[in-house]
């Protein structure tokens, strides 16, 4: 019977983190654009804190369990429906799709994909944590719309 404990979700979000943070890298090399290169940078830093965050977050949860083998089934498919891109299929995918990006406004428009599909699966991490927790979350989910507002403003420019 298999259930979801607190460290595997923040498990998930921390290799999310990581993902972000090797494309926005990648990326950042890649940017002839001043603006945009600042932009993936900064984005890159970001996440570097959110693992942070994530990752201690995690030790206060350890084995905690969330939720039920039912419950867990539902959720798992929700998992893959948001995790489809190949950004959150870990480091290596998310340098290759990085690798592949032939100009600014294409890794705008990938990198505005990206947080979107984060935005879903943190709302979903946030519901499923205690209150406490879910507070944290919610500063990094205003975080990652920041994010969003800021790579559709510079592909508006």
């Amino acid at each position: 019977m298999a259930f979801l404990k607190a460290a595997d979700a923040i498990e998930m979000a921390m290799g999310i983190e990581t993902s972000g943070e090797t494309f926005y890298r990648v990326v950042a090399q890649k940017a002839k654009m001043e603006g945009v290169q600042a932009l993936f940078e900064d984005l890159a830093v970001q996440e570097v804190r959110h693992y942070a965050t994530f990752k201690k977050l995690g030790e206060t949860l350890r084995d905690r369990l969330m939720m039920s083998a039912d419950e867990w089934d539902e959720y798992q498919g929700y998992l893959e429906a948001t995790v489809q891109s190949a950004l959150f299929e870990g480091p290596d995918r998310a340098l290759a799709a990085a690798e592949e990006v032939e100009d600014e406004k294409e890794a705008l428009r990938m990198a505005m994909g990206f947080e979107k599909e984060t935005l879903l699966f943190f709302y979903n991490l946030r519901d499923i944590v205690s209150q406490a927790d879910a507070k944290t979350i919610d500063k990094i989910i205003a975080e990652e719309k920041a994010h969003l507002r800021r790579l559709a403003g510079l592909l508006k420019q």
